[in-house]
C-alpha cells in the first residue's frame, strides 16, 4: 500500500517554533488566571452555579480575545521599531515580515491554549461540591500553573523554580483580590 501526503506544512517561518509556543504558554497562563479569578470572585459573592458557569464561560470568550489583539499588536510594535531603526542593533529579536503571527495563526495557538488553560478552574468549580470549591478550585489552579511553568522551561536555562514560584503568585494574588471583592458584594 503506498501512502501519499495530502497536506503539506511549511515550518520555515520563525512564528512556527517560538512565537506558536509562546502565545499557547501565555494564552494557557491567562486562562487559568483570567478564569480562576472570575469564578472565586463570584463563589466569594456565593452566587449559583450557573452563575459560576456563564461568568467563567464569558470571562473565558472575552480573555481569549484579548490574548490574541495583543500578541498581534506586540509583534507590530516590533516591526516598526525595526523600520524606524534600520541597522536595529538594539532590537532583541529581528522580526521579517513573515514572521508576524496572522491572525488565524494567533487565534489558533493564543485561543485554544485559553480555552484549555480556562477550562481548568472552570470545570473544577462547576463539578466540586459548594463546601470544597473554593479550596479545590485553587489547587487546580496551583498545579495547572506549576506545570506549564515545568513545560515552559523544560530544556531551557530559565528556572523553573523561579518561574512556578512567579506563576502561582500571581495567580494567588489575583485570586484573593476578586475573592475578597466578591465576598464584600
Amino acid at each position: 500500500m503506498k501512502v501519499t501526503h495530502v497536506l503539506k506544512v511549511k515550518t520555515n517561518f520563525f512564528w512556527d517554533s517560538l512565537n506558536v509556543i509562546r502565545a499557547s504558554i501565555l494564552g494557557a497562563n491567562d486562562g487559568i488566571i483570567s478564569v480562576s479569578g472570575i469564578v472565586l470572585g463570584a463563589a466569594g459573592a456565593n452566587l449559583d452555579s450557573k452563575t459560576l458557569l456563564i461568568s467563567g464561560l464569558s470571562g473565558m470568550l472575552a480573555g481569549a480575545w484579548i490574548s490574541v489583539s495583543t500578541q498581534r499588536d506586540i509583534q507590530e510594535k516590533t516591526m516598526e521599531r525595526q523600520l524606524e531603526n534600520e541597522d536595529c542593533e538594539n532590537c532583541p529579536i529581528k522580526l521579517q515580515k513573515n514572521d508576524i503571527l496572522m491572525p488565524f495563526h494567533a487565534a489558533a495557538s493564543s485561543f485554544c491554549s485559553f480555552i484549555i488553560g480556562a477550562m481548568i478552574p472552570l470545570l473544577t468549580m462547576i463539578l466540586a461540591r459548594p463546601e470544597h470549591r473554593v479550596v479545590f478550585t485553587l489547587i487546580a489552579m496551583i498545579a495547572s500553573l506549576s506545570i506549564n511553568a515545568i513545560v515552559c522551561t523544560h530544556n531551557s536555562e530559565v528556572s523553573t523554580s523561579k518561574t512556578i514560584l512567579r506563576n502561582v503568585i500571581t495567580g494567588l494574588l489575583t485570586t484573593l483580590v476578586t475573592f475578597i471583592l466578591g465576598a464584600s458584594v
